[in-house]
């Protein structure tokens, strides 16, 4: 069956709060980043989305700097996919094809309709005070929670640990590694001259 080929085992979560609290911090550094140089708001479905527009009318060419972010996040991606696999890259949870498509529709929709995703209302517009988005970050936070409640403990789906995540500690020399490349480019980043400034 398709399904079988995207199934694997369950994820064994960790507790990283080293990992998670400082990749939260450069998340949110790189919005500064964006935003800073030119005004941009680094909501993901509101990058991805225009910029597939413009290809399909062949207009690409002012929305060039979309492309550069989107390979960034990629090649991010596959730089700590070298470093870090078996912590960043843990495999899927064993739902079938369908389920995975159906939260995919759901999740696209769903950013359409309150026209931005978690990284342009929670990372980039909780901090502007926007009321859209300090109305659907709680929303989308509580329609979360309830779909983890419901599928883990009423519906029972899949085999899931009960209890806390167990500690990760130390974390990797890789994670070190990256952390500190990361930040290094961030801070090269903020402070160089914008182009065209004198």
């Amino acid at each position: 069956r398709l399904s079988t080929l995207f199934t694997a085992k369950a994820m064994d979560t960790k507790f990283t709060p080293v990992e998670s609290g400082i990749g939260g911090a450069l998340i949110g550094l790189s919005a500064l980043v964006a935003y800073q140089a030119d005004g941009k708001i680094t909501g993901i479905s509101g990058i991805l989305g225009p910029f597939l527009k413009s290809v399909v009318k062949c207009e690409a060419g002012a929305q060039l700097w979309k492309l550069y972010f989107l390979l960034g996040l990629v090649l991010g991606g596959l730089i700590n996919y070298g470093f870090n696999a078996p912590f960043a890259f843990p495999g899927p949870e064993p739902f079938t094809m369908a389920r995975y498509v159906v939260a995919g529709f759901s999740l696209g929709l769903g950013t359409r309709f309150q026209r931005g995703c978690t990284s342009g209302h929670g990372i980039c517009g909780l901090p502007r005070f926007s009321k859209r988005s300090w109305l659907a970050v709680p929303l989308f936070m509580l329609f979360a929670g309830l779909v983890v409640y419901l599928t883990r403990h009423v519906m029972e789906t899949g085999e899931h640990k009960a209890g806390i995540a167990p500690l990760q500690w130390p974390p990797s020399w890789e994670f070190a590694l990256c952390t500190v490349a990361a930040s290094l480019l961030l801070a090269a980043l903020s402070f160089s001259p914008l182009p065209g400034s004198a």
